[in-house]
C-alpha cells in the first residue's frame, strides 16, 4: 500500500472545508424559505388556534394517527381526530405536541363549505371554517364520509358546495 504524501493529506481537510462552506451558504439562503414553509400559510394551525383552541377533554370516539392538512401544512399520521354531537376535535400527537400546538374544537355550525380536493393521490374533503373564512382543513375522503359526515348530521346537508 503506497504511503500518503503530505500534499494528499492536506487536500482532505481543504475539500471538507469547501463542502462545509457550500452547505453553510446554501443553508443561509434556504433557511428563510424553509421557515416560511413550515410556518404555514393563512389559516394554519396558529390562526385556527386563535379562534378554536380548546381545553375540553376529547370524546371517546377517537381516531389516532390521522393525516390532515390544516391551512397549507400537512400533518402526516400525527393528529388525533375526534367528534361528538356538538363538533369536531383535532389534537396534535407526537411529535407536533412538543411544539406547543393546542387542541382545536370546531362546532358543526362553523363548517361553512365542503369541496372535493386531493390529498396525495386520493380524494379528500376540504372543509372551510368560519364566516369570513378563518381557515381550511383537508382530510381523506374516507375519514370524512365514514366519521365526520355522519356526525355532522343536519349541518352536512346545509353545507355550501357539498356535492360529495
Amino acid at each position: 500500500m503506497p504511503k500518503m504524501k503530505n500534499m494528499e493529506f492536506a487536500l482532505i481537510p481543504a475539500v471538507f472545508l469547501v463542502v462545509l462552506v457550500i452547505f453553510a451558504v446554501g443553508g443561509w439562503f434556504l433557511a428563510p424559505i424553509i421557515a416560511q414553509h413550515f410556518k404555514g400559510g393563512a389559516g394554519g394551525w396558529s390562526r385556527l388556534s386563535e379562534v378554536y383552541a380548546t381545553t375540553r377533554q376529547l370524546p371517546t370516539r377517537l381516531l389516532r394517527r390521522q393525516t390532515v392538512v390544516v391551512g397549507q401544512v400537512l400533518y402526516r399520521n400525527c393528529i388525533a381526530v375526534s367528534f361528538d354531537d356538538i363538533g369536531l376535535y383535532l389534537a396534535p400527537g407526537f411529535p407536533i405536541s412538543i411544539f406547543g400546538k393546542r387542541a382545536l374544537f370546531f362546532p358543526w355550525t362553523e363548517f361553512m363549505r365542503v369541496a372535493e380536493g386531493r390529498l396525495f393521490w386520493s380524494k379528500a374533503a376540504v372543509l372551510s371554517l368560519g364566516e369570513p373564512l378563518v381557515g381550511t382543513i383537508t382530510m381523506p375522503m374516507e375519514l370524512f364520509n365514514n366519521a365526520i359526515r355522519p356526525a355532522i348530521g343536519k349541518a352536512a346537508t346545509n353545507l355550501q358546495g357539498d356535492t360529495l
